[in-house]
C-alpha cells in the first residue's frame, strides 16, 4: 500500500514510515520542520502548506490543498500524519483512510478555532475515515476528553537508529533537559546540551547513561534511547507532582501560556517512563540526591541487559499493532 504524509514532526513518522517499510508498504512523506538535520533528511514544503503558514491551518488552507493537489495525490491508498492532528483535514476530500498519531498538545495552533478543529476530528471519524492512535498515553486521555471517540494507544518504537549502547567506563552520562534544574556529578558530561546541534549516533555510542528532565510527557528521543538500551534516569512521579509547575520550567511544553484546555494533573502518572508495561527498567529518582546516588551505584550493564530483553517483546507488540492498523484500511478502502 501506499501512504502519503505531511509533518511538522520529525520522529514520529520517521518511526513509523521505518516500520510500515519492513511490513512490505510504502511511506511518502513530506516534513516541514526545521529539526529535519536529526534525521539527516531535507526539509520538505508544498506549495499550499508550508513553515511559513501551516500554523494558519483552516479550511481555506485545506481546500486549497485538496485544488492543488487532488489528481497528484488521487493515487495513494491512504494517508498518515502526527503533528498537528488538524492535519488530519487536510485530506478529507479524498475520502480515503486517515491515520492520525497523537504525540503532544493536539489542539495547536488552533487555539482560536477549537471548534472548528475539534468538530472536524468527530466528522472524520463518524464518516469512518479517521483511524485514531495515541502514541503515549497522555495525549489519549487528554484528547479524548474534548473529542466523541476514543484513541488507540500505539506506542513509539523508535527501532530505525541502527546503533546501540556501548558499555565503557570512559563514557559520561548525558542530560536531556531544557528546564532550569541545576544538576552537577563527575559522571556527567557538562559539555553536551540538547539545544545545540548534536550526532543522535554519537550520543548512543558515548553515553554510560541519559538523564531526561522531562519537558513534556512524552518525549521521542527518550523512544530512542530507551530502544538502544540506554540506562535511562527519569524524575519521579513524586519529584514532578511535588514541583510546582513554574519552577525550573519542568513539563514546559504541558503549560506553556496560550494552553487553551485543561490538564488533569493525575495524568503526569500516564507518562511513557511510568507504564512498566512499556518502558520498565527506567531508573526513577525523588530527588537531585537521590539522583546523585543512582548514578554512583547503577549496575548499567544489568540494566541494559534487561532493556534489551524487553525491547524484544515491545518490537513484536508494535509491529503487530501496526499491521492490525493497516488491516483496518485495506478493509475501509473495500
Amino acid at each position: 500500500m501506499k501512504f502519503y504524509n505531511i509533518d511538522m514532526h520529525i520522529s514520529i513518522i520517521h518511526d513509523i514510515k521505518n516500520i510500515f517499510t519492513d511490513l512490505g508498504h510504502q511511506v511518502d512523506s513530506v516534513c516541514l520542520s526545521g529539526h529535519t538535520w536529526v534525521n539527516n533528511e531535507p526539509k520538505g514544503s508544498t506549495e499550499i502548506i508550508n513553515v511559513n503558514n501551516w500554523f494558519n491551518i483552516n479550511q481555506d488552507l485545506c481546500d486549497a490543498f485538496y485544488n492543488k493537489y487532488k489528481d497528484e495525490l488521487k493515487g495513494y491508498d491512504a494517508f498518515v500524519h502526527s503533528y498537528p492532528p488538524a492535519f488530519a483535514l487536510l485530506f478529507e476530500r479524498w475520502n480515503k483512510p486517515i491515520i492520525t498519531i497523537l504525540c503532544t498538545r493536539f489542539e495547536y495552533p488552533c487555539a482560536n478555532r477549537l471548534s472548528w478543529l475539534i468538530d472536524g476530528l468527530n466528522r472524520l471519524y463518524k464518516n469512518g475515515l479517521l483511524i485514531p492512535i495515541s502514541n503515549n498515553l497522555f495525549d489519549k486521555a487528554y484528547c479524548e476528553k474534548y473529542t466523541n471517540f476514543k484513541w488507540e494507544h500505539i506506542s513509539s518504537l523508535c527501532n530505525y537508529m541502527g546503533v546501540e549502547w556501548v558499555y565503557d567506563k570512559k563514557n559520561k552520562i548525558k542530560t536531556w533537559n531544557k528546564s532550569n534544574l541545576n544538576i552537577n556529578h563527575e559522571m556527567i558530561d557538562n559539555n553536551f546540551n540538547i539545544r545545540n546541534k548534536y550526532d543522535r549516533d554519537k550520543v548512543i555510542t558515548t553515553s554510560m547513561g541519559v538523564i531526561h528532565i522531562p519537558y513534556n510527557i512524552s518525549i521521542m528521543s527518550a523512544f530512542e534511547h530507551y530502544y538502544c538500551n540506554i540506562p535511562l534516569f527519569v524524575p519521579s512521579e513524586k519529584f514532578l507532582k511535588s514541583t510546582p509547575k513554574n519552577k525550573y520550567n519542568l513539563l514546559s511544553e504541558l503549560y506553556f501560556p496560550e494552553h487553551p484546555l485543561i490538564i488533569d494533573p493525575k495524568w503526569i502518572s500516564l507518562s511513557d517512563w511510568y507504564d512498566d508495561n512499556n518502558m520498565p527498567y527506567t531508573i526513577k529518582f525523588d530527588s537531585v540526591e537521590q539522583l546523585y546516588s543512582l548514578i554512583d551505584s547503577t549496575n548499567y550493564l544489568e540494566v541494559s541487559e534487561r532493556m534489551k530483553d524487553y525491547n524484544i517483546i515491545r518490537k513484536d507488540r508494535t509491529y503487530k499493532q501496526l499491521a492490525e492498523i493497516i488491516n483496518k484500511v485495506t478493509e475501509r478502502k473495500l
